[in-house]
């Protein structure tokens, strides 16, 4: 069974000493190493052998998989959970108590070394939605705060703390949000880009507008805008923003029990 890993100083070094070499698939495990958002997990809080990283559905693993407390880890994931990445092992103990419920699913990385400002200026000037798009702040976050609504910004401890350490645009139409992009996290290095449009309002440039402004903010603000993609359409605006292509990797959704 794992129990929560106090994010003391002494346990965050451990933290990232366990984690050096899990390949970063985005910004998580640097969240919860600087105590940003997220939790830790481990089998024996005096001497652990194995770790959990957990933000909201997303979980990162180091240490030995197949040590008696890395089962006891395997055995209590939860249905609708995803796995990320972690330390060889972890994802074959995963496969091998679950089966074909542990399903894999092809996600694509990209890289902003290449992204050009001037270019995702002149994107927010010249599109379509380039007078809709506001910034968003604490008076949107409490009107919305409590609603069935594609803004998640749980992670972050209220809407004040997300202006403060956050950053999202949106756009209305007839005062209701129709689309927005916004950092579901942030580390000290840059935030994890989130983008979402109403069904009815897509393909019509507003993605693009959204996510042209927020990656321009971080950019001109000395912040990287981490982009991982789940699907084509994400990869194509990413390709449209200036962000350059890495491949692929490997992520796992639990499937939960047939009844």
């Amino acid at each position: 069974m794992s129990t929560e890993y106090p994010l003391t100083k002494a346990n965050r070094i451990r933290l990232a000493r366990a984690f050096r070499h899990v390949p970063r698939v985005d910004i998580s495990i640097e969240c919860v190493l600087e105590d940003q958002m997220g939790m830790a997990f481990v089998d024996n809080l005096e001497n652990p052998s194995a770790y959990m990283i957990k933000i909201g559905s997303f979980h990162y693993f180091a240490g030995d998989a197949n040590s008696a407390g890395g089962g006891e880890i395997v055995k209590s994931f939860q249905p609708y959970n995803m796995f990320m990445s972690a330390m060889p092992g972890w994802a074959e103990a995963f496969n091998n108590f679950y089966g074909e419920r542990f399903f894999e699913i092809e996600r694509y990385m990209f890289s902003s070394e290449t992204i050009s400002v001037e270019h995702l200026r002149k994107l927010c000037q010249d599109l379509k939605f380039a007078q809709d798009v506001k910034r968003m702040d604490a008076n949107l976050l409490q009107r919305i705060k409590g609603q069935d609504h594609f803004i998640d910004v749980s992670d972050f401890e209220s809407p004040e703390d997300f202006v403060e350490r956050g950053i999202g645009f949106y756009a209305e139409n007839d005062g209701e949000v129709i689309g927005a992009a916004y950092s579901s996290l942030v580390c000290s290095t840059g935030i994890e880009v989130s983008l979402f449009v109403a069904d009815e309002h897509r393909r019509q440039g507003l993605a693009t507008a959204l996510s042209a402004n927020l990656v321009r903010w971080c950019f001109e603000n000395n912040m990287d805008a981490h982009w991982d993609a789940a699907n084509l359409e994400s990869c194509k605006l990413a390709e449209k923003l200036g962000y350059t292509s890495q491949g692929t990797y490997q992520a796992y959704f639990l499937k939960p029990q047939n009844r």
